[in-house]
């Protein structure tokens, strides 16, 4: 099923009634990854899954093309901050997040010149999905190496007990992490 895109020029006259949109939300888009330069885990993962959660429950033209442009500019943002040489991820990972990008971007301008399939959507919410979950997934490696690391100096740093530490460190933090 495709959707028809609202554009400039496929809007509907001025003095037709049109469906009313939501202001966007400033708290959880593009202004969140360029505040953040892709360093806060929640705010950007939670920037991802609003923008897939808007992608996924467009069901009107004009929510459509809402949807798509929210997203663009989320990925617009994402795309500024991995050029910023402060933005913490690794090399390869800012190379996929720009191909990303790009995929988004190009999927976005399809949409313009009228409709876009729904699992067209669908892929460009899974993508911010993806990623969300991927962010949240590293922040969690992270606490768990940095506890392991803690319990490892507690123990009077042996050797070999590496795995048994980051067992116990994982453990520890994905109790913390489900209260």
């Amino acid at each position: 099923m495709a959707t028809k895109r609202k554009s400039a020029a496929t809007a509907a006259p001025a003095a037709a009634p049109v469906a009313e949109v939501a202001a966007p939300d400033t708290s959880v888009g593009a202004e969140v990854i360029l505040r953040t330069n892709f360093a806060q885990v929640e705010q950007d993962s939670v920037a991802l899954l609003h923008a897939a959660s808007l992608l996924i429950e467009a069901d009107t033209p004009e929510k459509v093309s809402f949807a798509l442009d929210h997203n663009l500019k989320l990925w617009v943002a994402i795309k500024t901050v991995l050029v910023n040489d402060e933005c913490p991820l690794e090399p390869e990972v800012k190379a996929n997040l720009r191909n990303l990008a790009q995929y988004v971007s190009t999927t976005t301008m399809e949409a313009t010149q009228g409709t876009i399939e729904a699992r067209r959507l669908v892929s460009l919410a899974r993508i911010n999905m993806n990623i969300s979950e991927g962010l949240l997934r590293g922040g969690q490696n992270k606490l768990i190496a940095e506890r392991a690391y803690e319990i490892w100096e507690q123990e009077g740093r042996p050797e070999g007990r590496d795995q048994e530490h980051w067992l116990r460190a994982e453990a520890e933090i994905s109790g913390k992490l489900q209260d």
